[in-house]
């Protein structure tokens, strides 16, 4: 069946993050024998997981770090690194999804906290204007790659599996939404979401 809908990912996807700094800002904060931070987009501490959840709020968020990991900062410094996470949209993707709205429903689909959210909306809205539903993992209760976030998604859009395309930069994410029935294309690079362009937003459309 054809491509009629694409659940679209942000961070890495559409909104340029920087883990690895975010990581060695922390690490700059611990004692040199410290429990190395645990975020990547394979595994992390359970306080990333339920801030996206929307279980936690950003000071129980940073006060749980400085315990876990015996960050010498202050809580307003934890809140600021993980603030610093969020470097910008990434150039030519407000153009490239008004380009998707035109052939396709659109909807984002993040793993995200309410704190991160706040910040990004004003710089990201002219995308998010141009989509039909924003789901953020805070409100939903729920995170990527569960499946239930992707059926969740599903039931309110009312799309089809068959009739639906991932894009997000985790394989993990990725593998739960083939399972079930999603079509799905890995942005792994940059380079991955301009190929997707080419197959369903240029002239040889997937029919």
């Amino acid at each position: 069946m054809p491509i009629k809908n694409i659940l679209i990912d942000l961070g890495g996807v559409l909104y340029e993050i920087d883990i690895q700094s975010t990581i060695e800002k922390y690490r700059k904060m611990q004692a040199p024998d410290a429990e190395p931070v645990n975020f990547s987009k394979k595994g992390q501490h359970e306080y990333f997981s339920l801030l996206d959840c929307g279980q936690i709020e950003i000071e129980e968020f940073a006060q749980g770090l400085k315990d876990s990991y015996s960050l010498e900062g202050s809580i307003d410094e934890i809140k600021q690194i993980w603030l610093e996470l969020l470097i910008g949209v990434i150039p030519g993707r407000i153009e490239q999804v008004k380009t998707l709205a035109q052939r396709y429903n659109l909807a984002l689909l993040s793993n995200t906290g309410r704190f991160h959210r706040d910040f990004y909306y004003p710089q990201c809205k002219p995308m998010f204007d141009q989509m039909d539903y924003l789901f953020y993992s805070f409100e939903m209760g729920v995170r990527k790659p569960d499946s239930e976030i992707y059926e969740m998604a599903l039931r309110e859009t009312g799309w089809k599996a068959e009739e639906t395309l991932f894009l997000d930069d985790s394989k993990n994410n990725i593998e739960a939404a083939q399972d079930l029935g999603i079509h799905t294309h890995w942005i792994e690079t940059y380079d991955d979401f301009e190929e997707m362009m080419n197959i369903y937003a240029g002239k040889n459309v997937p029919s």
